[in-house]
C-alpha cells in the first residue's frame, strides 16, 4: 500500500511585542565619532544575540510541538490500523451470515415448492 503525504504549511507564530527596543537615531554629527558607533554596533549585537535567542527557543518548542504531533499521528495509525482489523473482522460475519440467510431461503423455497398449491393456506 502506497503511503501519500500531504502537508499544509501554517504560519509561524507572531510575537505580540517587539523582540528588542528599537535603536535610538543618531545625529550627524556623532557619525564621526567611534566611541558612539561603537556603542550603536554593541546594541546592535545585543538586540541580534536576543533574537537569535528568542529564534532559538521558538525552534525548539516547535520542535516539541512536532514531536508531540508525530506521536499523535502513531496514536491515530495504530487506532485505524485496529478499526481497520474489526471491520474485517465484522465483513467476514457478515458474509457469512448472509450465506446462512440465503441458505435459508433456498430451503425455504424448496419446502414450499415440495407443498401442493392446494395445501398453502390463503392470504387474504
Amino acid at each position: 500500500m502506497d503511503n501519500i503525504y500531504a502537508a499544509t504549511v501554517i504560519p509561524f507564530p507572531r510575537r505580540s511585542g517587539p523582540i528588542a527596543a528599537p535603536l535610538p537615531q543618531a545625529n550627524d554629527d556623532d557619525d564621526d565619532d567611534a566611541g558612539d558607533a561603537d556603542a550603536r554596533l554593541r546594541r546592535a549585537l545585543t538586540a541580534l544575540d536576543a533574537a537569535l535567542a528568542a529564534q532559538r527557543d521558538a525552534v525548539a518548542r516547535w520542535r516539541g510541538a512536532l514531536g508531540s504531533l508525530d506521536g499523535s499521528m502513531r496514536g491515530l495509525h495504530a487506532s485505524l490500523q485496529g478499526f481497520g482489523g474489526r471491520l474485517g473482522e465484522l465483513h467476514g460475519q457478515v458474509d457469512a451470515v448472509g450465506e446462512t440467510a440465503r441458505g435459508l431461503a433456498a430451503w425455504a423455497d424448496s419446502a414450499l415448492a415440495a407443498v401442493p398449491a392446494t395445501d398453502l393456506p390463503q392470504v387474504k
